[in-house]
């Protein structure tokens, strides 16, 4: 059986290589390392290193246990650290990684609800690149992802999903408001708000321009979905954005989403994720009801 102890002699030993070195490191005898990598050698029937001149090598066996022990020592951590945070505020906390613009709307939404409901709790939010998200929540180093277009990831599960348009955002004073859809010519004598290059809505826009023989070119570009919006919002022209990111302002009114053309059946697709081994604490999963009730209010009024 491998006990905490041996799983730490282990580690070590594979990390230098040597007996005595790992002793060192440990900070304790070498033989009592050694003793105790033999008696576990012996149990299990097979050697789990080669004794070289220079050192210790892992053998295929070795190199197969030694994952097991890795890992389990990841697993160890993290339920340490998740025991201590309840230990130290005697209330439960939850970690969210997530993008920009959903960060101070639906997401916000959803957290400050379940604040108002549940007040004794602990919340930490960080934003990041969505290539980043799945790779941190499958770690365990945070709890949820919250994001746009997130890739398949192995021991990452897709909790709920809903896909979102892209389209023309403006005041609703603005003289393209009250069109039902926009072409995007319609767009050719109207300041242009729209994100660089390379992000998918834009790149879209311009294959769409080039279909139809124009050009435009944005009086404004900016990688932060939340200086678009607020540029919108102060009616200096028409910002390419999802849906969802204007969710507030639709909702309050002060901005007004219009479908381009030829965009039709370009979406997005926001979900929430979360790791897939082992049990989803408590708050981590009401979080993931309450996304998941959003989204789907937000699907019955699409």
């Amino acid at each position: 059986m491998l006990h905490a102890r041996m799983l730490r002699y282990l580690d070590e030993v594979a990390r230098c290589g040597s007996i005595r070195k790992a002793a060192a490191k440990l900070n304790v005898a070498s033989s009592a390392v050694n003793r105790q990598i033999i008696a576990f050698e012996d149990e299990l029937g097979t050697p789990l290193f080669e004794r070289l001149s220079h050192g210790l090598r892992l053998t295929a066996a070795g190199e197969i246990m030694i994952a097991h022990v890795r890992k389990t020592l990841k697993e160890y951590q993290l339920s340490s650290e998740r025991i201590d945070r309840l230990r130290d505020y005697h209330f439960p906390a939850a970690s969210i990684a997530t993008v920009g613009g959903l960060a101070c709307d639906l997401l916000a939404k959803a957290l400050m609800e379940l604040r108002a409901e549940r007040p004794f709790t602990r919340l930490f939010v960080s934003v990041m690149d969505a290539d980043d998200i799945m790779g941190v929540v499958a770690a365990g180093d945070f709890d949820l992802g919250f994001a746009f277009d997130l890739p398949d990831f192995g021991g990452v599960t897709r909790a709920a999903s809903l896909k979102t348009r892209y389209g023309a955002v403006m005041v609703p004073d603005h003289p393209l408001a009250r069109e039902p859809a926009l072409r995007v010519n319609a767009l050719q004598d109207y300041p242009l708000i729209a994100p660089h290059v390379g992000v998918l809505i834009r790149d879209q826009f311009d294959d769409a321009c080039l279909r139809n023989d124009i050009k435009i070119d944005p009086v404004v570009e900016s990688d932060s979905f939340e200086f678009l919006r607020q540029f919108a919002l102060s009616n200096k022209g028409v910002a390419l954005l999802n849906e969802l990111d204007i969710d507030d302002g639709l909702r309050t009114g002060a901005l007004v989403f219009v479908p381009i053309v030829e965009l039709k059946g370009k979406t997005q697709t926001i979900s929430v994720v979360h790791r897939t081994r082992g049990t989803l604490d408590p708050l981590p999963g009401l979080i993931v009801e309450r996304l998941s009730t959003l989204l789907e209010q937000r699907r019955g009024s699409g």
